[in-house]
Formats: structure tokens, C-alpha cells, sequence
């Protein structure tokens, strides 16, 4: 048993074809020669048509204002709030009283920058705008421009 070749110890069955040389490339993939399909006359479907169970469900006209402001809305939420409330605060706190905040319009302004960086561009940009006019009323009311003060 051992003076026996180990590729002749289990001969190949019948109905198998001999294994292909070692170094033989492998065989050549031949797709199988079907007709080509007969070309379809263009048929353009009627608008709004679908098939049962996929019609769109109707737009309520209600649910997109408020899809639409819910949108708007977001935009003046966070830092975005914080920095119009402060820019609100220093341009109306001087009018109302003696008191002014030099610092308070530079925190806003900061807080805008945030909120354009998180994705509020409307609301940081009014908040940066208030900021800018709370600061001028700001160094109104300290004297610094104008010669005004208190």
C-alpha cells in the first residue's frame, strides 16, 4: 500500500472529465447566446397614476405651515436665543434705566458665532446684528462715542 501513488490511490469516477493541467490557465467564462429582447414602442403613463396600494396619502395643508415654521422656528433655539436675548437686553436696558452692559454684547455676539456654527444660521446672524447695534448703544451710553453718557 505505501509503494502506491497518493493521485492513484482514489481513481477519478467514470463521468468526470480529467483535471486540467497545474499551470493551465483557467477556462473562459462564454455567456450563453440568448435573443435579444424585442424593442418595446415608448408609452408614457398618465400623470398621477399608480399602482393599487401606492397612491401618496393627500397633503394636508395645515401639517406643512407648521412643517414649514417648525423649520423656521429651529432656527432661533440655543445659543441663538441666549445671543438675541442679549443684544435685546443691551439696546433696550440703556433706554429704560441708567445702566449699560459693555460686555454683555461681546458674550451675544460670541453665542451667534456658536450658533452658526451648530447649524443656526438665521438666528445667529440676527442675534450677531442686535449685538452689534446693542455695543454701538452701549458706548452711547458710556460716553465713549457721540460724547453722550449718563
Amino acid at each position: 500500500m505505501s509503494d502506491q501513488n497518493p493521485s492513484q490511490a482514489f481513481p477519478s469516477p467514470p463521468s468526470m472529465p480529467p483535471p486540467p493541467p497545474p499551470n493551465a490557465p483557467p477556462p473562459v467564462y462564454q455567456a450563453p447566446a440568448y435573443p435579444p429582447p424585442p424593442p418595446v414602442p415608448y408609452q408614457a403613463s398618465q400623470p398621477g397614476y399608480a399602482y393599487p396600494g401606492q397612491v401618496p396619502p393627500p397633503i394636508n395643508p395645515t401639517a406643512a405651515v407648521f412643517g414649514i415654521s417648525g423649520g423656521i422656528l429651529s432656527q432661533f433655539g440655543g445659543y441663538a436665543a441666549w445671543s438675541i436675548g442679549f443684544g435685546l437686553v443691551s439696546i433696550i436696558v440703556p433706554f429704560a434705566t441708567n445702566w449699560y452692559f459693555p460686555i454683555m454684547p461681546i458674550i451675544g455676539a460670541i453665542n451667534g458665532i456658536r450658533a452658526i456654527q451648530r447649524g443656526r444660521m438665521v438666528g445667529g446672524l440676527v442675534g450677531i446684528g442686535l449685538n452689534i447695534v446693542g455695543g454701538l448703544v452701549s458706548l452711547v451710553a458710556s460716553g465713549i462715542l457721540l460724547g453722550g453718557g449718563s
